[in-house]
């Protein structure tokens, strides 16, 4: 049994504690959050144990991994801690607020020799699932142009201000269109060289981005685009469509994942549910209990996600300066 402790029991932690519960491998024993008061609500709900310090959980025996769920600029001093005490380490998307501390996370998590999963709840999505096995296939061919589309409500009612502050890692890109991004780039059999980005922040009077182009060159030739933006008011379109040249390939979450042929769309077996978000949950724990269990690497590792990082902060840097990016 791999005992589990949360760090950072906000908003979404009821999802992640009801996953978990779904798992015969996990064991989750203490949920930490600094309001007391909204700690308490949860653990009078789960009947768990709650603390306001982290470093009880990360310094608890009983504990083998933790998830970090905190605000973004959080993520790297507890999880370096968590990793040099032996810990497993679930951690939130994004990984870190900068990429340097990305690195640093993802080192010393090599170094402790403990497994290192990025929160990339996407990924476990049905349509996901049902559009990797479509591309493993070759039914729609060699891939050669992708687009990427994260168009939603961005300041919603729930929204936090650290969303919208650059030093706390805020922003879209990093706390929304990141699913898309990192989707598009596990589906594509070769890694980024070059990036150029533009964007903007037209429609909110914040610091940060609110809507942008990113523009991709791939190693192997193939090209892709994401195209994201925040809105007041609007309809939300997420999605991801692939073209290859034996067929084209459409992914949304809320609908399924879609085979284009012969100018039509067929949805694929299996590639969608309407509590997509809570099943994706459940399979994201699995597979990071699995990999601890098997000694593994999981789906959407940390080494993974730290070429996925490298693209966004190559991508910020190319807005700022307005020249494409070249990556080693």
């Amino acid at each position: 049994m791999i005992g589990i402790g949360i760090i950072g029991a906000g908003n979404f932690s009821s999802r992640h504690i009801e996953a978990i519960e779904k798992i015969p491998s996990l064991s989750l024993k203490v949920i930490c959050r600094r309001d007391a008061a909204s700690l308490a609500l949860l653990t009078d709900k789960y009947k768990l144990k709650g603390v306001t310090d982290y470093h009880q959980i990360i310094n608890n025996p009983e504990i083998d991994a933790v998830l970090i769920a905190t605000p973004h600029h959080l993520h790297t001093q507890i999880a370096l801690e968590a990793a040099a005490t032996g810990k497993h380490i679930l951690l939130e998307k994004p990984m870190a607020s900068t990429y340097s501390d990305c690195k640093a996370i993802y080192e010393a998590c090599e170094k402790s020799g403990v497994k290192l999963m990025i929160g990339q709840v996407a990924q476990f999505s049905p349509s996901f699932i049902a559009a990797k096995k479509c591309i493993a296939s070759g039914e729609i061919g060699e891939i050669f142009m992708t687009k990427a589309t994260s168009i939603s409500f961005w300041k919603h009612g729930d929204r936090k201000d650290w969303h919208l502050k650059k030093a706390s890692g805020g922003g879209y890109l990093l706390t929304v269109a990141i699913h898309q991004l990192d989707a598009l780039c596990a589906l594509i059999p070769s890694e980024v060289s070059r990036v150029y980005a533009t964007m903007t922040n037209v429609f909110h009077e914040d610091e940060v981005d609110d809507g942008g182009v990113i523009l991709l060159d791939f190693k192997n030739g193939q090209k892709a685009s994401l195209h994201y933006s925040g809105f007041k008011n609007g309809v939300n379109d997420i999605c991801i469509d692939f073209n290859g040249d034996k067929g084209s390939l459409k992914i949304d979450n809320t609908k399924g994942a879609f085979l284009g042929k012969d100018q039509n769309y067929q949805l694929l077996p299996a590639s969608f549910s309407k509590d997509w978000m809570n099943e994706a949950l459940v399979q994201q724990w699995e597979e990071f209990s699995n990999a601890i269990i098997e000694n593994r690497e999981p789906a959407a590792s940390g080494r993974q996600t730290l070429k996925v990082m490298e693209v966004v902060f190559a991508a910020f840097d190319s807005a700022s300066k307005g020249d494409p990016i070249s990556l080693h």
